[in-house]
């Protein structure tokens, strides 16, 4: 099966109730910098991150020229995590993947990691993908735990990504095999 790359995101995603006042949606553009924010404190805290790639997560706007920002907000709308999906007209690739997953340091605790990981593999599903493919620094211990625990398996024959000082990426994969192949 071909990934659809014409089809919108399926009703039952574009927004979940997750009880206690938060709710996983679609971020709107001027919450982006508050999006940024909350990325950077959770890669921050806990997690060495180059300066090049710090910047990065502060760039949401510029990133959502091709991906879907997706956040868990609280009742007063404030975002508590944030993982970004390509948009399916923007991603040429065989394996589906998500991009910047992080949950701000207030809003550890409640599962939202899991939560976003479930969501996003839900996302490649309905675009047709039957792999999710991931890269992650080797420092990003916490979320390694996370991938391992959502049934991701790490791939050394596919770990060729260099990123700046030289760090090689670590790939870990996801495969659903209900997902016509």
């Amino acid at each position: 099966m071909t990934a659809h790359h014409d089809i919108p995101i399926p009703q039952p995603l574009l927004q979940w109730d997750l009880g206690d006042g938060f709710t996983l949606r679609l971020a709107e553009p001027d919450e982006y910098e508050a999006v940024g924010d909350a990325l950077f404190a959770a890669f921050h805290d806990g997690c060495w991150v180059t300066d090049f790639y710090g910047k990065g997560l502060k760039r949401i706007a510029q990133r959502a020229e091709t991906a879907h920002v997706w956040g868990i907000f609280d009742r007063s709308g404030a975002v508590q995590a944030a993982v970004l999906t390509p948009k399916p007209e923007d991603h040429h690739e065989a394996n589906y993947t998500f991009n910047i997953l992080g949950v701000a340091p207030w809003g550890r605790g409640h599962g939202f990691g899991r939560t976003l990981v479930r969501h996003s593999l839900d996302i490649a599903r309905a675009y047709g993908y039957r792999t999710v493919e991931l890269h992650s620094s080797p420092q990003m211990t916490a979320a390694h735990r996370l991938y391992y625990a959502c049934g991701f398996h790490r791939r050394p024959d596919w770990e060729t990504i260099i990123v700046d000082h030289g760090q090689r990426l670590l790939t870990f994969t996801h495969t659903d095999y209900a997902v016509a192949g």
